[in-house]
């Protein structure tokens, strides 16, 4: 079985050699001297992508599902299906990764290897079904992004954030390691398969200091989890760390591993499952308390790029709300949700790239810092880009007809089908207070128009006439997606279904 299994994985097998030979081949053509020692992020990014487009064809092409070392890794349909949309997503926003990243001039070709390494981790989590292998994946992910955040070696902001990022990571490891070590104290195994089994045995009044030592294990390795996905209260690291990074780095880092950690998350709560119900109510706490604090601290941010952080982890919040249920309704809209994440945040993320792009094509200095001020007036000499940002953030907050909407209701409806009226009317009220920091940026887009001076006027009009058409395009047809889906959602329900029923066909689940 394990030779079947590494066939299966013959995708990430290939990812991992095109990693090595990507590393070793531009380390060598940037010292040939009679190249004249070329800067090579072009052909990093160029090289990166079709690596992804024969990620994508391979698996397409793989028809054999496994497991490896005792259910170390499992290689299921559902699994393959869902890194194909993480690639295919992830593509789109190479784009815009790499555009912020020659425009902070951070000319070294080891940015996208270590960006690369970082993926192949989290592809790797999505298939883990054990606590070690979960944990080797997700530091070797955490390592990479250390880098990433401290890339920008001549900005102290940059170094202050990978520190702060190490700092708190490795405290968290250890965490996750304790409750890793009570669990398997107790039980002797941390194979999730098992783990599903072994909790489903009742356990009588003499065992009851075994359950709370259990119970005390999963509480700590769930806190690493919400930690990770910087969900309130373990949230305090995320807006320093993703504000300090280079913009490339923080593009990064609030899109691309949501996805995986949050399948990670759902394979270990189905694993627990049996426990669930004493620790259904601290998802619920987590994630209202995660809507309820990003929006009010969003609502006093003057930086989009802190604004955007605080904003997406009120997103998180009503993600892991979504656990409540434990039901495939519950996780279908988790993972619907997942896929309007991705959308939106390419987009916002995406335009913010190309804000700054206008601003370095007019000749202004980059600021790290950009602040909500700089789009006033916008739509008067851009009334295409200020559309976009309205269609995005209305996205964001949940007002039909876009597709955000759908992504919100159905998880208000699946707390109503739970008779939990009132964490759904907390979550709707404090969703109607998200929309006024979207709307204040609406505001400013398109009635602030007092005190423009030359400079910002050419550097919106820069912004008009940006010559980066393929990108243009993809901002398009990512914006007519989430039209496209509020109109026509009934495929995206049914691929969030068919992930979700593949995934928990390997546990023991009780509702």
């Amino acid at each position: 079985m394990d030779t079947g299994f590494l066939k299966s994985f013959l995708p990430e097998i290939y990812f991992s050699m095109a990693i090595f030979f990507q590393l070793i081949f531009n380390s060598r053509f940037i010292n040939k001297v009679s190249f004249n020692f070329p800067i090579v992020y072009k052909e990093n990014f160029y090289q990166t992508l079709v690596m992804f487009v024969c990620l994508i064809l391979l698996y397409f092409n793989l028809k054999i599902e496994g497991f490896f070392s005792n259910f170390l890794f499992v290689n299921d349909e559902g699994a393959v299906f869902l890194k194909v949309i993480v690639v295919f997503f992830t593509g789109l926003a190479l784009f815009f990764i790499n555009l912020s990243f020659s425009l902070q001039f951070i000319n070294f070709f080891e940015y996208f290897s270590i960006f690369l390494l970082s993926f192949l981790g989290l592809l790797l989590l999505i298939n883990v079904s054990d606590i070690i292998s979960a944990y080797l994946i997700i530091e070797m992910q955490a390592l990479c992004f250390y880098i990433l955040a401290s890339f920008k070696r001549n900005s102290s902001f940059s170094t202050e954030a990978g520190l702060k990022y190490f700092v708190s990571g490795s405290f968290i490891s250890g965490i996750f390691l304790l409750g890793a070590s009570v669990v398997y104290g107790c039980l002797g195994t941390l194979n999730f398969n098992l783990l599903s089994w072994l909790l489903s045995f009742d356990f009588d009044i003499e065992f009851s200091f075994l359950k709370l030592a259990i119970m005390t294990g999963i509480l700590l390795i769930t806190f690493a989890l919400f930690f990770k996905v910087s969900a309130v209260p373990f949230h305090f690291w995320a807006p320093d760390v993703y504000e300090g990074a280079p913009l490339a780095s923080t593009i990064v880092f609030s899109i691309i591993p949501k996805v995986s950690l949050f399948v990670f998350l759902i394979r270990w709560v189905l694993a627990i499952s049996v426990f669930f119900s004493d620790i259904r109510a601290l998802f619920l706490i987590v994630g209202i308390l995660s809507v309820v604090l990003g929006t009010f601290f969003a609502i006093r941010q003057k930086r989009v790029k802190r604004l955007l952080i605080y904003s997406s982890i009120a997103q998180v919040g009503f993600l892991i709300v979504s656990f409540h249920s434990l039901n495939i309704e519950g996780f279908s809209s988790l993972v619907f949700f997942l896929i309007i994440y991705l959308i939106t945040s390419i987009l916002v993320w995406g335009n913010l790239v190309l804000f700054y792009n206008s601003a370095g094509n007019a000749g202004l200095k980059y600021i790290s810092t950009f602040f909500i001020s700089g789009l006033t007036g916008l739509a008067k000499v851009n009334p295409l880009a200020a559309l976009s940002f309205v269609i995005i953030f209305f996205s964001i907050s949940g007002i039909p007809p876009l597709s955000g909407f759908l992504a919100k209701i159905f998880i208000f409806f699946n707390l109503l089908n739970f008779e939990s009226f009132g964490s759904a009317i907390l979550l709707i009220l404090f969703n109607m207070v998200s929309v006024y920091y979207y709307i204040r940026i609406i505001k400013v887009i398109f009635f602030e128009v007092k005190g423009i001076d030359r400079n910002n006027i050419k550097f919106q009009m820069t912004y008009q006439v940006c010559q980066h058409e393929l990108i243009f395009l993809l901002v398009v047809g990512l914006l007519l997606l989430l039209v496209f889906i509020f109109v026509y959602p009934s495929f995206f329900l049914m691929v969030a279904q068919y992930i979700v029923l593949s995934l928990e066909n390997n546990y023991f689940v009780i509702s």
